[in-house]
């Protein structure tokens, strides 16, 4: 766990060139990402865009997810309306079928060069799922798949496909020339972007209610605890000892040093959050485009609504979160490939004899941390729900406007540890003490 960070270093951080420079360059770069969310995609009519992110099939749903990620540049169809949605789809996928494909994992386990080439196939693939979500947009947007072949619905396509390409592009510059990883921190700033209106509109709100200023500031207690709890959690690690045994070549005595192996509670990440709400949002979705049904779609939504905003919507949502962190963690963490590297490089768990014994270990452990961080992450994606609904229930002031949801929060909290941990170790390269006391 590590310590408190120190206000001064992180000030003095500011004075060494070379990390002011790499600052800089993040701050350049958001700005770009920023100014282009408000550039709107060429050969859209700006009407039937806010006409359809407001009364049609865009209200809410999947596309309100995703607009959430992508700063409201999708709401809005601006350039970067896409955002960086589809290389994230892209590297979901890749890992899956790294983890599956044996022609895959072979490529992975050949180094630098592999990892390049595995980079290259998910930027194909991310390019192709751009085009494909591009198409589905701009054709329920101008009411017709067949739009797309237009004039207009062909250059809005390309527009927002080569948008994602240059997001990609922008990520990668930041990761290189910046603090951090680049991609994480564009989709952070998209999620940041509107909490300021959020707050504004809340303490508009809050001047002509006591009460709900009140509300407000109850609810911002509750949150900066769920975020307290987030950042020791993700900082939560099970340490299995590892020792290596000796070997005497020549003169030269070889291993004898001691280790061990991390796993951390919150393998899994944000992913089994990101299923679990895509599948959730279908839905109302697919229910957005039957508007047009009548009295069977107002009856269809209703008992939809009413059930996601119930204890039976909130309980499947909990049970498909912590479902998919099973299955995630089970397909991208290979006990038996690390208990066979242990074995090769003559390392072994104390107490414990190397091969399958170790394996059989190692998955006890991972099953027993899956288990609590599947919980955890199971909460934490019902919490903001449940804080509203206490929130609400102790003033009888509902907290609509601001909104931050559980996987936002994860979001937001292990990108800003990541870029942290990454200024103190240019820091510490630098002969300084780091941001930690």
């Amino acid at each position: 766990m590590s310590a408190s960070a120190n206000p001064q270093a992180i000030l003095q951080s500011w004075g060494v060139p070379e990390l002011q420079a790499r600052l800089k360059f993040v701050l350049t770069a958001l700005f770009i990402y920023c100014v282009g969310i408000h550039i709107p995609a060429p050969g859209m009519d700006p009407a039937a865009v806010q006409a359809f992110f407001t009364t049609g099939a865009g209200a809410g749903g999947l596309l309100g997810f995703i607009d959430i990620f992508s700063g409201g540049a999708l709401s809005n169809f601006s350039i970067f309306a896409l955002g960086v949605m589809p290389y994230i789809n892209a590297s979901i996928m890749m890992q899956l079928l790294v983890a599956v494909d044996g022609r895959l994992k072979e490529l992975q386990q050949e180094g630098e060069e592999g990892r390049k080439r595995i980079s290259k196939i998910t930027r194909y693939l991310a390019i192709f799922l751009a085009f494909v979500q591009g198409v589905g947009f701009v054709g329920m947007i101008m009411g017709d798949m067949l739009h797309v072949l237009s004039f207009n619905g062909f250059t809005a396509l390309m527009a927002v496909v080569a948008g994602t390409c240059f997001l990609m592009w922008l990520g990668d510059e930041i990761s290189d020339k910046g603090v951090g990883n680049g991609l994480s921190i564009l989709i952070t700033i998209g999620i940041l972007i509107s909490v300021p209106g959020m707050i504004v509109q809340e303490l508009q709100q809050a001047a002509l209610d006591n009460a709900r200023l009140g509300a407000l500031l109850l609810f911002l207690l509750f949150t900066v605890a769920v975020i307290t709890a987030i950042v020791w959690i993700q900082l939560s690690v099970r340490k299995v000892p590892v020792q290596y045994a000796r070997r005497q070549i020549g003169r030269r005595v070889y291993g004898g040093q001691n280790t061990f192996l991390p796993l951390k509670m919150a393998q899994a990440g944000v992913i089994p959050l990101i299923f679990a709400i895509s599948v959730l949002m279908v839905p109302p979705t697919v229910l957005n485009m039957m508007k047009n049904w009548g009295s069977q779609y107002e009856m269809l939504a209703g008992r939809y609504t009413a059930f996601q905003q119930g204890i039976w919507g909130g309980l499947l949502q909990f049970v498909l979160v912590f479902v998919f962190t099973f299955v995630y963690v089970a397909v991208t963490f290979n006990t038996q490939d690390i208990a066979d590297n242990l074995k090769k490089n003559n390392g072994f768990i104390p107490g414990i004899r190397p091969g399958r014994p170790t394996f059989e270990f190692l998955d006890k452990v991972l099953h027993r941390v899956t288990f609590f961080g599947a919980l955890y992450l199971s909460i934490i994606s019902i919490l903001p729900i449940l804080i509203n609904a206490i929130v609400s229930k102790v003033t009888n002031v509902q907290i609509t406007s601001f909104y931050i949801g559980g996987t936002s929060l994860l979001i937001v909290v292990g990108v800003a540890l990541d870029t942290v941990q990454q200024m103190q170790a240019h820091m510490v390269m630098r002969h300084y003490s780091g941001f930690n006391k």
